[in-house]
């Protein structure tokens, strides 16, 4: 299969991985992006989370010239972002294309009304999907207002999370376990603040962890619980200080961090998906401890066989946490079965086959 793999310069935590899935599943010539997109290339330029991959720059010229010629077995469609909406609009106006599809990868559970009235999409991938997880009513709710009562648009819109190019985690075997608990993450959920709070309080245990401000981040992010949020919004509610910035860490002390973590916490930010953290935690050997899933996400952690999920109030973390750290072999278990859950269904190998597969089913 070949597939013209339609993409921006911005960061895309669902599409960059998949596109080094599909480029390992299917060979790096059968993926071609545009454009040219210097994160997945360049040493120096490319995140963290992803590792440089072979590739060259394409002229909008040549890429038509290869729809003309039927080149291409399905164009992806893999950032909402302005700048790649526009180019895709531009090719599209000149030439055919062959099937196609969307990843939306925006932290809502909107869709893009204005794409599926342009293009003739035959999949739409939705990173934040919060249908069909036990709601009936919410699905139906959603059917008429989400998809304006469309229902071959609700049966062909389908999960897509994030993960995991496993070679970006470091290999830390000599680091000690020595942090009990563990959390880091933007404060860009109130229960995430909530969540250092409870864990930073417990006596005899060891937590390592902070919530962080991004710039431009209000002080008011950064408070537990609803009366001092709201407080600090009304009067004090001024930047966050440079030094709520600095709690962020760089992936090689973040990775530390979790490798020496005996379990660590993994809670859901702005959006509703998890993050790549659901699935670093995993990987890093450390016992997943997290919120319960609010999208589905395909074969995901079972609760008490891969991972522990708490409440969503986080009334019963301290004793999830207590009881895990008291009782080492079921801890380890967890963790053992957890990742080796992660290898099967959630590198960013496992992801392309589940896309390929979907599009294989439904195109």
């Amino acid at each position: 299969m070949q597939i013209l793999f339609l993409t921006s310069d911005h960061l895309d935590y669902v599409s960059d991985p998949l596109y080094v899935g599909l480029s390992r599943v299917l060979g790096e010539a059968q993926v071609v992006e545009y454009p040219y997109k210097a994160g997945f290339h360049e040493v120096g330029r490319v995140p963290w989370y992803l590792v440089p991959s072979a590739g060259r720059p394409w002229t909008r010229e040549e890429i038509l010239d290869r729809l003309r010629e039927k080149h291409f077995d399905l164009v992806c469609l893999a950032s909402f972002r302005k700048e790649c909406l526009d180019e895709c609009a531009e090719l599209y106006r000149q030439v055919p294309f062959p099937p196609m599809v969307f990843i939306d990868g925006s932290d809502d559970e909107h869709m893009r009304h204005d794409l599926l009235a342009r293009y003739p999409l035959r999949v739409y991938f939705k990173r934040d999907y919060v249908w069909k997880i036990g709601r009936p009513w919410q699905d139906q709710m959603a059917l008429l207002w989400t998809f304006r009562g469309d229902r071959r648009l609700f049966a062909r819109t389908v999960p897509l999370p994030l993960s995991l190019v496993m070679e970006t985690l470091p290999a830390l075997p000599s680091v000690r376990k020595d942090i009990d608990v563990s959390y880091r993450g933007r404060a860009s959920h109130p229960r995430r603040a909530m969540a250092v709070s409870i864990l930073s309080r417990l006596q005899g245990i060891r937590f390592s962890g902070a919530v962080y401000a991004s710039p431009g981040d209000r002080k008011y992010k950064l408070k537990a619980g609803r009366s001092g949020r709201t407080w600090t919004k009304l009067f004090d509610n001024g930047p966050a200080q440079e030094a709520d910035q600095q709690q962020k860490e760089e992936p090689q002390a973040y990775y530390r961090e979790l490798a020496a973590s005996k379990m660590a916490l993994h809670i859901r930010g702005g959006g509703h998906t998890a993050s790549l953290r659901y699935f670093e935690i995993v990987g890093m050997g450390a016992m997943l401890l997290s919120d319960a899933p609010e999208t589905l996400v395909p074969h995901d952690f079972v609760d008490r066989r891969h991972a522990v999920y708490c409440r969503p109030d986080l009334r019963d973390l301290e004793t999830l946490v207590r009881h895990y750290l008291k009782e080492d072999a079921e801890r380890e278990a967890i963790t053992s079965e957890g990742r080796a859950h992660l290898l099967k269904y959630h590198t960013c190998e496992r992801r392309a086959e589940y896309f390929l597969n979907v599009c294989a089913r439904m195109i």
